[in-house]
C-alpha cells in the first residue's frame, strides 16, 4: 500500500486523489497518460509488483512484444517521466491545496501518497459545506461567458439547434446548471444518491458516514471535501452556447446557490444526470427514460421502463473492439413553469454527458432528431425524450445516433415554489 505519513493509506483514499488528478485540467487529453496513471492505481492498490514491473507495464499498456527488451525500448521510462512531470505541474495550479501528494519515485512504478504540507483549512460547519466552493463555482463560469462575449458572436438565427429552442425573451436568461462536484463527491465516498429537497436545505452532508468512508482520516475529510475538482468541461461548453443563444443571455450559476425560484422565470440547460445534478430531479421524475444506479453506486445506466420493440431495457456504456467508448445519454425537452423551458442533457457518465452536451449545439443532429421524432415537415418543436447512442475517444464523442425516442404530449410542468 502507499505510505500516509506513519500508517497505511486505504485504498480509497489513493482512489480519490487520483481521481482529483485526473478531473483536472492539466491532464485534459492526456489519455495514455491518464491511464498509465490508473494502471499504477490499480496495482498499487493491489500490491501487485509483478505487475508494475517495466517490461510487464510495456507489454500491458503499450503493446509490446511479451519478449522486448527493456533497456533498449525506453517507452515506459519516457511514459513515467512525462506522467511525473504533468503530476508535479497539477500540484504547481489545480492542486496546491490539496491535502495530499501522489508521487512515483524515480527508479520504481508504485505510488507514493504522502500528507501535504499546505496550511490546513478551518473546520466549517458540516451543514453548509455544500456551498463552501461557491465562489469558485460562480468566478470561473462568469469568466467564461465574459470570454464568449469578447470571443464569439451569435449565430444567425436561421441555424436550427436543439438548444436553439430556449431562446429566451427580452430580460429571460438561460441558465447552464452543470453537476455539483461536492454532490459527486459526497456520493462517491459514501455510495448514497442525494436528494433534491437535502441537496436545496444543505442536510445531505452527514459527518459520521464521512468517518466510515474514511477511517482514520478523522478532520482531513472535511478538507478533502471541501476542495474537489472542478468538471472542466461544463465550462468549455460556455463559448460554444454562446453562438446559438444572446451571450449576454446567459448564466452559468454554480448550482449550490440557485434555488427553486431560479428556474421559475428562466430557461434551463441541466448539464448531467439526476445522480451527480440533484436540480434535474426537480423536472425527470415522469420520464420514461431514467438514469439509475446499483445500489452501491458502482454502476449507472439508463433504464427504459417501458421498452417499445426493438428497444432495449437498459443502456450502460462499453468499449468496443476498436477500443471506442459506446456512450449512451438522454435528452429531454419539457415545461418548467409557465413561460420558460427546460432541457436536460446528460448520462451515467462523464462521456455520455459530453455528448448530450455537444447534440444540442449541432444542426445536424438536431434535423435527425426532427425524422426521428416524425417532425420533420413541422415548424413547431414538441416536448419529447430520447436516448442518444454517441461513438466517443478519449471521452471526445464522434458518432450519433438515436436508438430511443418518446413524444410527450401533455407533460406536467414542474412544480416550483
Amino acid at each position: 500500500m502507499p505510505v500516509f505519513n506513519d500508517y497505511q493509506v486505504e485504498p480509497d483514499h489513493l482512489s480519490l486523489a487520483i481521481d482529483r488528478i485526473l478531473a483536472s485540467r492539466v491532464f485534459e487529453r492526456t489519455h495514455r497518460l491518464s491511464e498509465l496513471l490508473r494502471y499504477l492505481m490499480e496495482h498499487t492498490r493491489k500490491g501487485d509488483l509483478q505487475a508494475l514491473k517495466e517490461a510487464v507495464i510495456g507489454q500491458k499498456l503499450f503493446g509490446r512484444p511479451c519478449d522486448y527488451n527493456a533497456a533498449d525500448d525506453n517507452i515506459v521510462r519516457s511514459n513515467i517521466r512525462q506522467l511525473r512531470l504533468k503530476i508535479e505541474e497539477y500540484y504547481k495550479t489545480e492542486g496546491a491545496g490539496d491535502p495530499w501528494r501522489l508521487s512515483i519515485p524515480k527508479g520504481a512504478y508504485t505510488l507514493i501518497l504522502a500528507e501535504s504540507a499546505v496550511p490546513k483549512l478551518p473546520a466549517r460547519d458540516a451543514k453548509r459545506l455544500p456551498f463552501s466552493f461557491k465562489a469558485l463555482f460562480v468566478a470561473i463560469p462568469a469568466l467564461a461567458v465574459v470570454l464568449a462575449l469578447v470571443v464569439h458572436k451569435p449565430a444567425p438565427s436561421r441555424v436550427q439547434t436543439l438548444l436553439a429552442l430556449l431562446a429566451p425573451a427580452p430580460g429571460q436568461h438561460v441558465l447552464v446548471v452543470g453537476p455539483d462536484a461536492a454532490v459527486q463527491l459526497y456520493r462517491r465516498l459514501t455510495k448514497r444518491s442525494v436528494s433534491l429537497e437535502s441537496y436545496i436545505k444543505g442536510t445531505y452532508v452527514r459527518p459520521n458516514e464521512l468517518d466510515q468512508a474514511l477511517p482514520g482520516l478523522g478532520s482531513k475529510a472535511n478538507e478533502l471535501f471541501e476542495s474537489p475538482a472542478i468538471e472542466a468541461f461544463v465550462l468549455n461548453l460556455i463559448p460554444g452556447f454562446a453562438q446559438i443563444i444572446p451571450p449576454n443571455s446567459l448564466s452559468a450559476p454554480a448550482p449550490g446557490s440557485l434555488s427553486v425560484k431560479n428556474f421559475t422565470r428562466d430557461h434551463a440547460v441541466l448539464i448531467s444526470g439526476p445522480l451527480g445534478n440533484p436540480w434535474v430531479q426537480l423536472f425527470d421524475s415522469d420520464l420514461t427514460f431514467q438514469i439509475e444506479s446499483e445500489a452501491d453506486g458502482a454502476h449507472s445506466y439508463i433504464t427504459n421502463h417501458s421498452p417499445a420493440r426493438s428497444e432495449r431495457r437498459f443502456y450502460s456504456n462499453f468499449a468496443d473492439s476498436s477500443g471506442a467508448t459506446v456512450c449512451y445519454a438522454r435528452l429531454a425537452y419539457l415545461p418548467g413553469s409557465p413561460g420558460t423551458k427546460v432541457i436536460l442533457a446528460g448520462g451515467p457518465h462523464k462521456a455520455s454527458t459530453q455528448a448530450a452536451a455537444l447534440f444540442l449545439t449541432r444542426p445536424d443532429l438536431f434535423e435527425t432528431l426532427r425524422r426521428a421524432l416524425g417532425k420533420e415537415n413541422d415548424g413547431s418543436f414538441p416536448w419529447f425524450e430520447a436516448v442518444i447512442e454517441a461513438r466517443a475517444l478519449d471521452n471526445e464523442p464522434w458518432t450519433f445516433r438515436i436508438v430511443a425516442s418518446r413524444l410527450i404530449p401533455s407533460p406536467r410542468p414542474a412544480v416550483l415554489q
